[in-house]
């Protein structure tokens, strides 16, 4: 289990999140630099957390490339909604595979892909604003309510937070002293403000 610790008005807020793999997910109009990827690559590592990464282009694309070639390549794995997507040209040459049933729609097969994703992540990285519009994509909105659906905590990398909501609260932070955002706890943790998985 990893601490992180948030202010929170005068004091600090704490909770933990299990040492499982971090889900990178945002809109696919958007870039992220090779060195804000590559420094959130290298503290999650640090922390012990491995990756999930989908096979859509934006951020999913830039955070494939950062991970190819470095020494995050190992704990990285490429959740791919089609079978032509586990082919270098999409997964970059990182371990990858299909993870939904065959015959699926499109839509319906990236809304699996990212619905497995979601599932099986201690947290969600989200990057969700689409350039282009100034809005949330619909990955990124499934995505993000898929983490809070299974009581899992987000980071979203916005200059604005998400809407209130009696599900959760938005605490400002800067995520390893590389990307302003917020983040997403659901309300289900432990006295003292830690985090419980359920």
């Amino acid at each position: 289990m990893v601490t992180f610790s948030v202010a929170e008005g005068a004091g600090r807020f704490r909770f933990t999140v299990p040492q499982k793999a971090v889900m990178r997910a945002g809109s696919r109009n958007r870039q992220v630099g090779r060195s804000v990827c590559a420094g959130l690559l290298s503290s999650f590592t640090w922390h012990g957390f491995s990756f999930f990464v989908g096979c859509a282009q934006g951020v999913d694309k830039c955070f494939r490339e950062a991970i190819t070639g470095s020494p995050f390549k190992e704990h990285s794995f490429v959740a791919c909604a089609f079978e032509q997507r586990v082919e270098y040209s999409y997964s970059r040459g990182l371990i990858a595979e299909k993870v939904v049933p065959d015959n699926l729609p499109p839509k319906a097969a990236l809304h699996r892909r990212t619905v497995w994703m979601a599932s099986r992540s201690s947290m969600l990285l989200l990057f969700p604003e689409d350039p282009t519009t100034g809005k949330w994509g619909k990955g990124s909105t499934l995505a993000f309510e898929t983490a809070m659906y299974h009581n899992k905590p987000v980071f979203v990398a916005e200059a604005q937070p998400p809407q209130k909501s009696e599900h959760y609260c938005i605490l400002p932070s800067r995520l390893f002293a590389i990307v302003d955002g917020y983040w997403i706890i659901p309300h289900a943790y432990k006295g003292g403000g830690e985090y419980e998985e359920f």
